[in-house]
C-alpha cells in the first residue's frame, strides 16, 4: 500500500511514521488523563476552582523557571534522545498518581508536583521533539507533518474519553492515569528506534547565559515572532484557565456524570480532528498568519456556546460537546500554523532557544492569570468568567488580524 503513495508522502517517511505512531499513543494516554486528573481532584479530592487554578499554574512554572537554559541544552544536544529520556520522566511522574491512591498519600499536592513534572518534560523533550520533527521532515513540509500529527492527537482524543470512561467505572479515575504512563513508556521507545544522522549546532564556547540572551534577542527582532509573544501569551492564559475549569463547569453546573463528560470530550476531540485538514486547507488559501487569526477567532466562539448549555437541557451533553467541537476545531487551526509559522522563520542553529524562549515569554502571564481566574469563578461563578474568556479571546483576534505582520 506505501507503494502507491507518491514518492514525497511523509507515510513514505519511516521516521515520521515511527513519531507518528508515538505522538497518537501519548496523545491517546493523554485523552484519558485529560479526564480522569480533574475527576480525581474534583471527585476524590473535593478540589475547589481556585485549587483547579492552581494546579493549571503548577502546569506552567517549568516553562518559566527552567524553559530558557532548557532552550540551550536542546541546541547543543541530540534533539532525539532528549525526546526520549523525557517521555521516560514523563511516565515516571504520572506513575506517582496511582502509587499514591494505592498507599493512600494522595491529595491535591501530590497532584500539583505531578503536573509540575509532566509538564517539565514537556518544556524540555516536548521543545525537542518539534525541533525533531524539523530536522525530519524539512522546512517545506512542516504543515502537512504537523497537520498530520494533530490529527493523530485529534483522533486519540476521540477514543480517550470512552476508554476513560471504560477504566474509570473499572478502576477508578486515580488508577486509570497509569494507561498515561504507560503510553510515555512506549513512545519513548518508539522515538528511539527512529534512524536519524543528528549532527548537534557547535556552541563555538558561549556561556549559557550568552546563548539565553541570544535565543530572546531572536524573539525580540524578529517582527513576526515578537508579536507573536502578544498573541499567544494571551491565548495560553484564557485557554488555560477554561481547560482547567470546564470540567468543574459539566460536573457541577450541568450535572453531568462520567459519561456525560466523555460524550463532550469525544465531541471536543471530534473538532479537532476537523481542524488539522481545516488547517492546511486554510493555509494553502490564505497563508499561515491568516490562518493562525482564523483559528483565534473560531475558539472564541467555541468558549462563548459553552456559556449557553443548562443543566435542566436534554441534551446538555450535546450542547456543550459542541462548543468544546468547535473551540477545539479552532485551537487546531490556530496551534498548527503558529507552530509552523514560528519554526519557518527561525535558523536551524537557533531552533530550541527560539522554542523554549516563546515559551518563556508567552507563559510568564499564565500561572498568576490562571489562579485569578480560578478565584473569580469561586466569586462570581463559572459562566460569567467563560464569557470573559470568550469575549477576551474574540478581542485578541481582532487585534492579532490588525498587528500581526503580515509577510
Amino acid at each position: 500500500m506505501l507503494r502507491s503513495l507518491p514518492a514525497d508522502s511523509l507515510w513514505r517517511d519511516a521516521g515520521f511514521l515511527r513519531l507518528f505512531i508515538a505522538s497518537t499513543l501519548s496523545a491517546l494516554g493523554t485523552a484519558v488523563s485529560l479526564m480522569a486528573l480533574p475527576l480525581t481532584a474534583v471527585s476524590l479530592l473535593d478540589a475547589s476552582a481556585t485549587e483547579m487554578g492552581i494546579l493549571a499554574a503548577c502546569e506552567l512554572l517549568p516553562f518559566i523557571t527552567i524553559g530558557l537554559p532548557a532552550g540551550v541544552w536542546i541546541d547543543r544536544s541530540r534533539k532525539q534522545r532528549l525526546a526520549v529520556l523525557f517521555n521516560f520522566v514523563a511516565a515516571a511522574g504520572l506513575a506517582l498518581v496511582p502509587l499514591g491512591y494505592e498507599a493512600g498519600f494522595l491529595s491535591m499536592g501530590v497532584l500539583y508536583a505531578v503536573g509540575f513534572v509532566v509538564s517539565t518534560t514537556e518544556a524540555i523533550g516536548g521543545s525537542a521533539t518539534q525541533v525533531l520533527v524539523t530536522l525530519l521532515v524539512g522546512r517545506e513540509r512542516l504543515v502537512i507533518a504537523n497537520s498530520k500529527l494533530s490529527a493523530a492527537s485529534s483522533l486519540a482524543q476521540v477514543c480517550g474519553p470512552a476508554l476513560a470512561a471504560l477504566l474509570i467505572a473499572a478502576v477508578g479515575a486515580p488508577l486509570a492515569v497509569s494507561v498515561d504512563a504507560a503510553s510515555f513508556v512506549i513512545a519513548g521507545a518508539l522515538i528511539a528506534s527512529i534512524r536519524l544522522n543528528e549532527v548537534p549546532q557547535p556552541h563555538r564556547g558561549a556561556s549559557v547565559i550568552a546563548q539565553i540572551r541570544e535565543g530572546l534577542w531572536l524573539v525580540w527582532r524578529t517582527p513576526m515572532l515578537r508579536g507573536l509573544v502578544g498573541v499567544v501569551a494571551v491565548w495560553i492564559l484564557l485557554s488555560d484557565a477554561f481547560k482547567a475549569l470546564y470540567v468543574l463547569h459539566a460536573a457541577r453546573n450541568l450535572g453531568l456524570g462520567e459519561g456525560g463528560i466523555g460524550v463532550i470530550n469525544t465531541l471536543g476531540a471530534l473538532g479537532g480532528l476537523a481542524g488539522a485538514p481545516l488547517a492546511h486547507f486554510v493555509e494553502r488559501r490564505f497563508g499561515m498568519r491568516n490562518a493562525l487569526v482564523a483559528g483565534v477567532a473560531l475558539a472564541a466562539v467555541g468558549y462563548l456556546l459553552y456559556v449557553l448549555p443548562q443543566a435542566d437541557w436534554p441534551a446538555t451533553a450535546l450542547a456543550a460537546g459542541i462548543a468544546l467541537f468547535v473551540f477545539n476545531a479552532g485551537s487546531t487551526l490556530y496551534v498548527v500554523n503558529y507552530l509552523s509559522l514560528r519554526l519557518a522563520v527561525t535558523p536551524d542553529a537557533l531552533l530550541g532557544r527560539m522554542v523554549t524562549s516563546m515559551r518563556f515569554a508567552t507563559i510568564l502571564p499564565g500561572p498568576l492569570g490562571t489562579i485569578g481566574i480560578g478565584l473569580a469563578a469561586d466569586r462570581f461563578g463559572l459562566p460569567p468568567v467563560f464569557l470573559g474568556i470568550g469575549l477576551s479571546c474574540l478581542a485578541m483576534a481582532l487585534c492579532a488580524a490588525r498587528w500581526l505582520p503580515r509577510r
